[in-house]
Formats: structure tokens, sequence, C-alpha cells
């Protein structure tokens, strides 16, 4: 079960500077290609200017398929296969996490 753990934990890892990459070209796109949607989501970017406010823009856009009014297929592209990633993240992280309990209390128990 601890190879399993540390599989998972490094395909995390790994995913979490693939969600990196996925962001920095939708911000790259959106800035050359729509800057006026780029500046009303506060220019957001990966580091200088990440904030609650342009992280939660970021994810709105993104959630909220908000690139469908651009009529840009490359962004909507790029945004549903984030999006796609993001639940599968999600899906990963918790069913480590959730295993890593489950897995505390059965020893316990025992």
């Amino acid at each position: 079960m601890d190879e399993l753990f540390l599989v998972v934990f490094g395909l995390l890892m790994a995913m979490v500077l693939i969600w990196f990459v996925l962001l920095k070209a939708i911000f790259i796109r959106l800035e050359r290609q729509h800057p006026e949607k780029y500046e009303g989501m506060g220019k957001p970017s990966l580091f200088w200017n990440n904030s609650m406010k342009t992280g939660y823009a970021t994810l709105k856009f993104i959630g909220r398929r908000e690139h469908r009014e651009l009529n840009d297929p490359g962004l909507s592209k790029l945004s549903d296969f984030t999006l796609a990633f993001f639940f599968v993240y999600l899906i990963l992280f918790f069913s480590l996490f959730f295993g890593i309990f489950g897995m505390a209390g059965t020893s316990n128990a025992t």
C-alpha cells in the first residue's frame, strides 16, 4: 500500500506542474488575443499578480466556461482540457487523502 501512496503522490506532484503550464498557456492566450477579458480578470499570472481575486477569476473563467463567449476554438479546447484535468486531480487528491485516513482508522482498530 505504501507503494501505491508514493505513486499517487508523485503523480499529483507532476500534475501540479502540468497545471501551472496549462494556466500559463491560458494566460498568454488571453493576454495576446483577448486583452479586454484578461484585464477584466485582473491580469492574472502564476506568481507576480497572483491574489485571491485573480485566482477566483481564473477558476470562474475555467469552471463557468466563460471562454465560449470569446469564440476562440483554441482557447476553448485548452480551457475545457484544463477543467477536465482539474477534476481528475481532485479525484486523485481526495482518493489519496481519504485513503490515508481510511488506513489510519483501520490500523488503530486492529
